[in-house]
C-alpha cells in the first residue's frame, strides 16, 4: 500500500497539532508525510506545489473558508480526497462541505481513532 501524504488546513495550531498527533500514533506505518497550513489560500497554494493524498479540511479559516477551498481543491485535483473537520454538528454545514466535493466529516468533538479509521477507510474504498 502506498504511503499517504496529507495536509491538515486548519486556522487553530492546537487542534493542527493534536490532529496530526492522532494520525501519526494510529497510521503511522500509512503516513509518508503531514503538512500544517492555517488557511484556504495556503492550503491551495500547498496543493499547487506538492501532490497529496488527503486533506482535512476545517471550516471556519481565514481569508478562504474551507467550503470554498474544498470546492476549488476538488475541481482542480480529482483524485484528492478531502475530509472536512470542524465544530460545526448542524445538517446545513456537512451538506455544504460534501457538496463542496468532502467525501466525509467528522465532528472535531468526536474525534477518536475510530471516527479518523472510518474516513480514512472511505478514502482507500475508491
Amino acid at each position: 500500500m502506498k504511503k499517504q501524504k496529507i495536509l491538515i488546513a486548519d486556522d487553530n495550531p492546537h487542534f493542527a497539532k493534536a490532529l496530526k498527533f492522532m494520525l501519526l500514533d494510529s497510521f503511522q506505518d500509512q503516513i509518508e508525510e503531514i503538512t500544517i497550513v492555517k488557511d484556504g489560500d495556503q492550503c491551495l497554494s500547498e496543493l499547487n506545489n506538492k501532490l497529496y493524498d488527503t486533506v482535512f479540511m476545517d471550516i471556519n479559516m481565514p481569508t478562504l473558508n474551507g467550503i470554498e477551498a474544498t470546492r476549488e481543491a476538488t475541481q482542480l485535483y480529482r483524485n484528492l480526497v478531502i475530509i472536512a473537520v470542524s465544530f460545526h454538528s448542524e445538517m446545513k454545514y456537512i451538506v455544504q462541505m460534501i457538496e463542496a466535493g468532502a467525501r466525509s466529516y467528522i465532528i472535531k468533538d468526536e474525534i477518536s481513532k475510530e471516527t479518523l479509521d472510518k474516513a480514512l477507510a472511505i478514502e482507500y474504498s475508491f
